[in-house]
């Protein structure tokens, strides 16, 4: 019985899958059904596609003041090098002037900021004390969109570009296609992209050691792998961290057949920046409701984001709910309230029903929430001191009496103060 078992179980060392076979319960072996081992069965890793030779790899990186796609681009940065050992490399690199202030995070993460003398405004580098030249957005972008098409056609003029972007969410693409689009670049650059991957994805899927998402930041993957002394201020050193990483990552070369495989079309993109416009528009019908909670702190502001993103999520609309409460007032509101939004939390809803009837009550009237902020010390908010309540002497008053004591004040001009 044992040698029969020792012979299933044994497999030749070449072999990378183990099988165990389960035999029926016999009398000759004396087995009991529940005593019978699982089977134990491992299956190779599936093949790694083949590298295509018809696409060429671009590394693009930027430097962006926020999430939204009202957001500036600060610098805009490209990296290109082609898959032979020395190559030659190809890069871009341009900073765009945005028209409001540098967000205090770009100021710490990039070292950057605005020099404003009043008549010009500049970038400057903290630590290097450098003026740095920039442009406007249309002008980034049309170099940005020049380069792209040489680049294509003096290298490789018979392949399409992957553009390789590396960001757990995707607002820094949606936002260079959305500027590509509205100074109508995009379809000179449909003509060589093939589309877009996001390198965030690739290595969430192949680094085993750095699968949490707070450690999937490209400085925690490039210290990882390259080194804690990797330059990653500028949107091109980014982008050639990011090159290097995802070549070591596929051992030496990047599989292009992976990409095309994570790929992400142009049109995709437009789609989504479509959507999100749609649901601003959607969003922007209940800034009357919610407009005095966003004037308020950084809680009461996401509670009304919340809120908002509720309504909208549902489908209600604001001149729809006017015109039920027209007719049937706070009754109507309850109604189209709780049978649309359906399986969320009571208190929510039940908030959303109070600030919706509270705002249609007094639609010219905002409504005033507590912050939770202290309120600001002045001299009008301050109580009496004991001191102040306490009556005058009489020798202060016979002081303010008698006009020979008064000091007289003499009113300051110009020559008296020079004088002076």
């Amino acid at each position: 019985m044992t040698n029969s078992s020792e012979e299933q179980q044994t497999s030749s060392p070449a072999e990378t899958t183990v099988e165990v076979v389960i035999q029926p319960a016999t009398p000759e072996l004396n087995v009991e059904p529940e005593q019978v081992p699982h089977v134990i069965t491992t299956q190779p890793l599936p093949p790694m596609p083949e590298h295509d030779e018809s696409v060429a790899v671009v590394m693009w990186e930027a430097t962006v003041t926020g999430r939204r796609l009202i957001d500036e681009m600060i610098n805009l940065g490209s990296f290109y090098i082609a898959q032979e050992e020395k190559a030659e490399g190809h890069d871009f690199n341009e900073y765009v002037m945005p028209y409001g202030k540098l967000p205090l995070n770009v100021i710490r993460n990039y070292n950057l900021r605005i020099v404003d003398t009043g008549r010009y405004r500049m970038l400057k580098e903290i630590r290097n004390n450098k003026m740095l030249k920039s442009k406007s957005e249309v002008a980034a972008c049309n170099d940005f969109a020049s380069w792209l098409i040489k680049l294509q056609k003096d290298n490789f003029p018979d392949k399409k570009i992957i553009l390789v972007f590396f960001e757990p969410r995707h607002s820094k693409i949606l936002q260079l296609f959305q500027a590509l689009e509205r100074f109508r670049l995009l379809d000179d650059v449909n003509k060589i992209l093939l589309g877009c991957v996001n390198g965030w994805d690739l290595l969430r899927q192949q680094v085993h050691d750095l699968r949490d998402e707070h450690r999937m930041v490209l400085k925690a993957l490039a210290d990882h792998h390259l080194g804690a002394d990797t330059p990653l201020e500028s949107a091109v050193q980014r982008a050639q961290a990011l090159h290097k990483i995802l070549r070591k990552v596929h051992g030496g070369r990047i599989n292009t057949g992976v990409l095309k495989e994570n790929l992400i079309s142009c049109e995709h993109l437009l789609e989504q920046v479509k959507k999100i416009k749609e649901e601003l528009i959607k969003e922007a019908q209940w800034r009357p409701v919610f407009a005095d909670m966003f004037r308020q702190g950084i809680k009461p502001r996401r509670r009304a984001g919340f809120l908002r993103h509720l309504l909208v999520e549902s489908g209600i609309t604001y001149a729809g709910v006017t015109e039920t409460f027209k007719e049937k007032k706070d009754d109507g509101v309850i109604e189209i309230v709780k049978e649309k939004i359906k399986g969320k939390n009571e208190a929510d809803v039940e908030e959303v029903i109070k600030l919706l009837n509270q705002h249609l009550a007094n639609p010219d009237k905002p409504i005033r929430r507590g912050s939770g902020r202290r309120a600001p010390r002045t001299r009008s908010l301050c109580a009496v001191t004991e001191l102040d309540k306490q009556p005058p002497s009489k020798t202060e008053e016979e002081n303010n009496n008698d006009p020979a004591k008064v000091i007289s004040v003499v009113v300051a001009t110009p020559t008296v103060l020079s004088e002076v």
